[in-house]
């Protein structure tokens, strides 16, 4: 066999083996994203539950509660239209600020820290942020990773036909 066979074979194997490890990569991270989103999501769908139990027991209820539902209405609106991580992030991390800030203020309650309910709904929350908390860092971890193999893939000349470029990192 002439050389320049072997040469096309060897750069056409190179570049199958590429797109197939890049493509099980962002099949990876297209997983993870998905994960998240359904972590963040179990965790805004507890919200209806905190509204309930602490709706006797806290004064300015609904003022307390309004921005939080509203930013949880711009995430189903958003889950639906568009499936940008970024800026489900954005929102996410306003929603837990809001968060944070009711609990602050039911945590201030001596009613509320008797109630099982509560409790139990605190500690759900608590466990459902840890868990994102982890996601994320393995998101991260991933990311970058993927990050310096598209850096060393553009180096090479034959794996810069492969169509797969850098991710931001959250």
């Amino acid at each position: 066999m002439p050389i320049w066979v072997y040469v096309f074979l060897t750069i056409s194997s190179i570049l199958w083996l590429g797109y197939i490890f890049f493509y099980f990569i962002t099949y990876r991270i297209a997983l993870l994203e998905k994960n998240i989103i359904w972590v963040f999501t179990s965790r805004t769908d507890i919200l209806p539950a905190l509204y309930a139990v602490t709706k006797q027991d806290v004064s300015k209820h609904s003022e307390i509660f309004r921005e939080v539902l509203s930013e949880r209405k711009k995430e189903f609106s958003l889950l639906w239209i568009s499936e940008k991580l970024e800026s489900f992030i954005d929102l996410e991390q306003h929603i837990h600020h809001e968060i944070n800030f009711i609990f602050q203020v039911c945590n201030k309650n001596p009613s509320l820290l008797r109630k099982k309910e509560f409790l139990y709904i605190r500690d759900v929350m608590m466990l459902k942020s840890a868990q994102i908390w982890k996601e994320m860092k393995k998101y991260k971890k991933i990311i970058e990773i993927y990050n310096k193999i598209i850096q060393i893939k553009n180096y090479s000349l034959i794996w810069l036909i492969l169509p797969f470029s850098k991710k931001a990192v959250l």
